[in-house]
């Protein structure tokens, strides 16, 4: 598929609240960067975003595009007084394809900042691209590495890692569950892997009793003999990962060899993404838990949940929602900033400097890595009062760090 190219003229922006008398015209302007938006003014903003429009995880692709445009919508067109060009660009979920799409967005199309990605591997295979490009981006791959033997000076995450999510569900299940036998099924590429394995290594560190890892290629469409496999198993848990298509065709099978309700389902939250997974299979879902950094219900979502919903959307998921907060994070430096990107250390620290509010809730990052310290939430895929499925929060393991450059 070919990239996309969006010019987004700048709108022009409501008048500021009325101010009581010229001290109060005073108050409301004191503070704000005058100089430097007037002088960007001269220059667009070339925002990059590469993501999968192709592939398992097309869904999901177009989910984190339509984020990121509501933002740009409700922005004007415009981030800290400068106009921006948005470009989009199909990484097939294919690690190859990314960086190449990454190296034709940074030489041929000159942005000034890269963003995207939902593929862990392609994530990983982005790092040395932009590092040596020496650009700033924005990467919303959760790659554990990228947060520590990975970490570059060039990236922000404003996302969770796998870690965060893998490991708190090994402790929700030992909290919930006692130290219950639990079986792992997951898609065999890098994100499976990383969430099946923090979740084995903490769950076995709290005493859980594991039963063998099932694996299947990415991009599966028969699950049959893993279903099978766990059903002789009979384990008293399954944790499991899959994403996009992948986690609708699982889900459905799940219901069809009659394991839904019977035995609990936990898993990362892509696994029952409230926009591309719940509404396609319903009940197949029903009681399954998910740890997340995304959910419907908690408060911070709110105000995003109504704007995204207004486009004509059902109620956001991860991906819409990501691409929602890239943009709020991005909007946040731009402004402390005054617009400008040529020191990319000192922007890079004004971002650092204090936390952003986003529809993720509060996020400080942490300056070792310029990773997002997150809320993470257990949701239940619960039936709401409209009769469909909404992953619901039931507990909250608040601003979660990851393990970083030491781990």
């Amino acid at each position: 598929m070919r990239g996309t190219h969006f010019i987004l003229p700048p709108r022009r922006p409501a008048p500021p609240p009325a101010a009581a008398g010229a001290g109060g015209l005073a108050a409301a302007l004191a503070g704000l960067p005058l100089a430097a938006p007037a002088l960007a003014q001269a220059r667009p903003l070339r925002i990059g975003m590469i993501t999968s429009l192709s592939g398992p995880f097309t869904a999901l692709g177009e989910s984190m595009r339509a984020g990121m445009q509501l933002l740009l919508a409700q922005s004007g067109n415009s981030l800290a007084g400068r106009p921006v060009e948005f470009l989009v660009e199909d990484d097939q979920a294919r690690p190859e394809e990314g960086a190449r799409r990454a190296r034709k967005l940074i030489g041929q199309d000159r942005v000034d900042l890269l963003c995207g990605v939902i593929s862990s591997g392609v994530a990983l295979a982005l790092r040395d691209v932009v590092t040596e490009a020496r650009t700033p981006t924005f990467l919303l791959g959760s790659a554990n590495d990228l947060a520590r033997k990975a970490a570059s000076p060039y990236i922000v995450r404003p996302t969770k890692t796998n870690w965060m999510l893998g490991s708190t569900a090994a402790r929700w299940a030992q909290e919930k569950l006692g130290g219950a036998r639990v079986l792992t099924v997951a898609s065999d590429y890098a994100a499976g892997r990383e969430y099946v394995g923090d979740f084995v290594e903490t769950y076995r560190q709290l005493g859980g009793r594991l039963g063998r890892p099932l694996w299947t290629p990415l991009g599966s469409a028969d699950f049959g003999p893993l279903l099978t496999t766990i059903a002789a198993e009979r384990p008293e848990a399954v944790y499991g990962f899959f994403a996009g298509s992948d986690a609708v065709r699982f889900l459905r099978q799940w219901q069809e060899y009659r394991l839904a309700g019977r035995v609990p389902l936990i898993g990362p939250g892509a696994f029952f993404d409230q926009e591309d997974v719940l509404p396609a299979v319903g009940d197949a879902a029903l009681g399954a838990f998910s740890t997340f950094h995304q959910s419907p219900t908690a408060p911070a979502s709110a105000a995003f949940n109504q704007a995204y919903m207004a486009t004509g959307k059902p109620l956001p998921g991860e991906f819409s929602t990501t691409g929602y907060v890239c943009g709020q994070v991005i909007r946040a430096l731009l402004e402390r900033t005054g617009g400008t990107l040529a020191d990319w250390e000192a922007a890079r620290a004004a971002l650092f400097g204090a936390p952003v509010e986003t529809a993720f809730g509060t996020m400080p990052f942490d300056p070792r890595n310029g990773q997002a310290i997150l809320d993470i939430h257990v949701n239940e895929a619960r039936r709401g009062e409209d009769g469909r499925m909404v992953n619901t929060v039931v507990h909250t393991y608040p601003q979660l760090r990851d393990p970083g450059p030491d781990a």
